[in-house]
């Protein structure tokens, strides 16, 4: 059976995000508690996400990269507005850049079809 686009993006971009996320608030200080406090994840998920195991099918590129340290900064500082919204921004930048398109090609039809994210268009 073919994945669907929403399958991909909820199985290795939200978690690829996720974890780049968490690693970049540990990095700038945040204990790992407060991280998952922060991201509404369990600790053990936040440990996976820190030591690499698990997040990390999706190679961000360096724009995307900059995104998320945005929003970690602005998460410490306490001042994140649409936060759904800026996740949602996130991927669809990776779309932008074929990092999608290239993880799709690993499953059988999707890439041929033309699109990712059917709400690339809203999001983009």
């Amino acid at each position: 059976m073919v994945k669907q686009p929403c399958e991909i993006i909820v199985n290795f971009v939200l978690p690829c995000i996720r974890a780049n996320l968490a690693k970049e608030l540990v990095d700038m200080g945040v204990r790992q508690s407060e991280v998952s406090k922060m991201l509404n994840l369990t600790p053990a998920a936040v440990s996976q996400y820190i030591s690499g195991k698990r997040g990390y099918a999706v190679d961000f590129e360096s724009e995307d990269a900059e995104k998320v340290r945005e929003l970690a900064e602005e998460m410490i500082e306490g001042d994140v507005k649409n936060f759904g919204q800026r996740i949602c921004s996130i991927c669809g930048s990776m779309w932008r850049e074929d990092t999608l398109k290239k993880l799709t090609e690993q499953f059988d039809g999707l890439a041929e079809e033309g699109t990712i994210c059917p709400r690339k268009e809203a999001i983009g």
